[in-house]
């Protein structure tokens, strides 16, 4: 079984356990941390789930707040899936800057996928995803290349081009029965694990 550490940047658990299930549903043995522990563990584990966050990563007190859990997702060789402020911060990790949006988004959102990779494995190039957002990452960090960009969010999927990092600016864990794409998306980056 494929052993995931899930990354809590929440400063609670409730919005958290929803990442948590997601992933087990997908067949992942899932170990949980808060962020402040999180940096030391990354290479234990066959990959590294980063959650969202309340936390703002264009303010200066948020980047030091998530120094080392940002050193740990440049430095590891784990692979790393970052959700929205996980996907801001591998951004901001990388040289990208992030900025705050005119628009704060909390629905689903036409989302394009623009290349072909195992994260959207199975799926149609038109999907619905929610985004529950008020940062954006304003150009692709070097080294990443765009997979999915989105109605609200010009950089809504990104991966590195040497390493198993990704990042989404969606939730791909806040899935419905109408919008179900989200669960294929953890499962597939669950299935690259293994």
């Amino acid at each position: 079984m494929v052993r995931v550490l899930a990354v809590n940047n929440y400063p609670g658990a409730e919005r958290f356990a929803r990442l948590e299930r997601c992933l087990r549903d997908a067949g992942a043995e899932v170990t949980s941390t808060r962020w402040d522990a999180a940096a030391s563990m990354f290479d234990r584990f066959d990959g590294v789930v980063l959650s969202g966050a309340p936390d703002m990563v264009s303010e200066e007190a948020t980047q030091r707040k998530f120094a080392a859990e940002a050193d740990a997702v440049r430095d590891s060789p784990v692979p790393v899936l970052g959700i929205c402020f996980g996907h801001q911060l591998m951004a901001h990790a990388f040289g990208s800057a992030v900025t705050r949006d005119a628009e704060n988004v909390l629905r689903f959102v036409r989302t394009t996928v623009l290349e072909d990779d195992q994260l959207f494995s199975a799926l149609d190039g038109d999907l619905m995803l929610l985004e529950s957002r008020h940062e954006v990452v304003t150009a692709l960090p070097e080294g990443f290349r765009l997979l999915a960009k989105s109605e609200t969010s010009a950089i809504a999927a990104m991966k590195h081009t040497t390493r198993e990092l990704y990042g989404t600016q969606f939730h791909p864990e806040r899935y419905t029965k109408q919008n179900p794409a989200g669960m294929t998306v953890v499962a597939n980056f669950v299935r690259l694990l293994s």
